[in-house]
């Protein structure tokens, strides 16, 4: 009769522990050897470490870096003994062991965010934004507290709204029994939707996040913050398993959407009914119609009307009527100047000039 057994034990290589400054020490050695070997090896170890000199300053543990009070392993093995176990027909039972040793591979936690807009612009005043943010776990160990932030461009005159998870925020690679690229469930990942921040992300799962901007009249008139464009970058982080790095972060690429340029243009007609036949004494009316044809609203809009061929007094142009068709025009009526005429929207004028007898003799 025979019999197998295999004993399996997880093991850490790499971690040293220094009481000198200089020296060489063995590699940590696997404690599941015969009780004669490892008596051998500590005997050894003990040996080494008495003959460091003593006024040497202690080096805490070194392995891949220096943690403060901790140890990092430099790597980790799955090591395995198998036992076999036999009668013969004569004398006593044979063992024999085998052992193996598979090394796992290096803890690489990473996070890849990425950020996009809805719109390559250029946008207008009253448009909104919307960004979609997305922070997948591209690294091989869960993610905790993973959270996207973005400063928004510091010359908009707006705020971006808060970042909140999507409609449909998880990508989970393991959702409908799916596997990884070995073949095999990852993980899952959770969240407990109290906050913005997702508790859990497992290893090739995305999340995503969405934010809006609208875009204000002072980002035209501003042009941004001078270079004409709303420009972005937001950062994801995330926290690693305890003693593997402080934190996860990574930076989005740039998203720069232009705003439509400044156009600040104005359009006046004038007109007499009639424009022929006046003699001396008679009061010529014209009327003035001003049109705000740019892209911004202009203030203090008002006219001035000079006789270049005439010898009488210059038409003083008075305002009659503000048509705000857009809503967004505005005047007091305390003086002859409109206030705010908005894009699209007219003001309508009215002077007049009387007809001199110069002008009879003259102008002929």
């Amino acid at each position: 009769m025979s019999n197998l057994s295999n004993k399996s034990k997880l093991t850490f290589f790499g971690v040293k522990r220094l009481t000198g400054g200089v020296g060489s020490l063995p590699a940590a050695t696997n404690l599941n050897q015969q009780p004669e070997r490892g008596r051998e090896m500590n005997n050894q170890n003990s040996s080494i470490f008495r003959s460091l000199t003593q006024s040497r300053l202690a080096v805490s543990f070194i392995a891949l870096g220096t943690v403060s009070g901790m140890a990092s392993p430099a790597f980790a093995t799955i090591n395995n003994t198998v036992t076999v176990t036999g009668t013969p027909p004569v004398g006593p039972n044979i063992t024999e062991t085998a052992d193996e040793e598979v090394s796992l591979e290096a803890a690489t936690p990473s996070l890849l965010v990425t950020k996009s807009a809805n719109t390559a612009g250029p946008v207008n005043d009253g448009d909104i934004i919307t960004y979609t943010f997305t922070a997948e776990n591209t690294g091989n160990q869960t993610l905790t507290a993973v959270s996207m932030a973005d400063p928004h461009d510091a010359g908009a005159s707006g705020s971006l709204s808060t970042i909140s998870f999507a409609v449909a925020s998880l990508t989970d690679v393991d959702s409908g029994g799916g596997t990884n690229a070995n073949g095999v469930t990852t993980g899952d990942s959770t969240d407990n939707s109290l906050d913005s921040v997702w508790d859990t992300l497992a290893p090739g799962d995305t999340i995503t996040w969405t934010a809006t901007y609208t875009v204000t009249n002072a980002d035209f008139v501003n042009a941004v913050g001078g270079d004409g464009t709303i420009d972005n970058t937001a950062t994801g982080s995330a926290t690693a398993p305890v003693g593997v790095a402080d934190a996860i972060t990574d930076d989005s690429d740039p998203v720069s959407i232009p705003v439509t340029a400044v156009v600040a243009t104005l359009a006046v007609t004038k007109i007499a009914t009639p424009d022929s036949g006046y003699g001396v004494g008679d009061t010529i009316t014209y009327n003035y119609v001003v049109t705000n044809t740019g892209n911004v609203p202009m203030t203090n809009v008002g006219l001035v009307d000079d006789v270049t061929a005439g010898s009488g007094s210059d038409p003083v142009p008075t305002l009659e009527t503000l048509n705000n068709t857009s809503g967004n025009s505005a005047d007091d009526g305390l003086d002859e100047v409109v206030n705010t005429l908005a894009p699209g929207d007219t003001a309508e004028f009215e002077g007049t000039y009387v007809v001199t007898q110069s002008d009879v003799d003259t102008l002929q």
